[in-house]
């Protein structure tokens, strides 16, 4: 990884092919020294404050930044960097090609189950070097020569708490109900499987346990709003 301080016109990437456009970013393909790369650059905010949006895009992009790093350091499966630029809230890494979890679920359910296995995995290793990631979803999760790769960083922290790390397995459960309900038990087995596999039984069944709780405290509040609109 390179860490660049140096002023750069952004405009000049907006030209490159656009992926994907989301509240905080844009997600962009082109060439890093003749390799194919993301190009993820943190847009201005026209409604907010010019120091605060210019401070705010500078240091969630070398947070990203150094959590990708870190993840990468401890072996787990995400794009390498390539170039950083928090003065004008750019990240190039590698363009991880396939297709995403969430697509394969859908598309061919019963081949793929087996993957949530190895995304179990990962999350494990994220949660083991202390990375929570704050958007573990099947959307995020992609899979490329039968490896699965985990994507997008921005909303991720670091974090020893129990409570961090229940969230992150709370939010892929979630996810894989709303979106995968017919499979959602079989995918979540596997998921689980491939947790403990990484964590061991003492320590990642704690976190699974608080998991449950944050579940069925989400439950508690969805029917006291129920109830109160009654």
């Amino acid at each position: 990884m390179v860490l660049f301080d140096d002023l750069i016109n952004p405009e000049k990437f907006l030209n490159l092919q656009l992926i994907k456009r989301g509240a905080e970013s844009e997600i962009r393909l082109g060439y890093f020294l003749s390799t194919k790369a993301i190009y993820k650059i943190r847009v201005k905010k026209i409604y907010m404050n010019d120091d605060l949006d210019k401070d705010l895009r500078y240091d969630r992009t070398r947070r990203e930044a150094k959590i990708l790093a870190t993840a990468y350091l401890n072996r787990i499966n995400v794009p390498k960097l390539y170039a950083v630029y928090p003065s004008v809230g750019l990240i190039i890494m590698e363009y991880i090609e396939g297709n995403t979890l969430k697509d394969l679920f859908l598309y061919e359910p019963e081949k793929y189950i087996p993957f949530s296995y190895f995304a179990g995995i990962e999350l494990a290793k994220i949660h083991k070097a202390n990375i929570i990631h704050n958007d573990y979803t099947t959307s995020n999760i992609i899979v490329r020569d039968e490896k699965v790769f985990v994507i997008d960083f921005g909303l991720s922290d670091y974090s020893t708490s129990i409570e961090d790390k229940a969230v992150d397995i709370h939010l892929y459960k979630r996810a894989v109900e709303s979106t995968h309900a017919s499979i959602s038990e079989k995918i979540m087995k596997e998921f689980i499987r491939g947790y403990l596999k990484e964590t061991g039984e003492e320590i990642g069944n704690k976190i699974i346990k608080r998991a449950k709780e944050i579940e069925l405290r989400g439950r508690y509040v969805g029917e006291r709003r129920t109830v109160w609109k009654t």
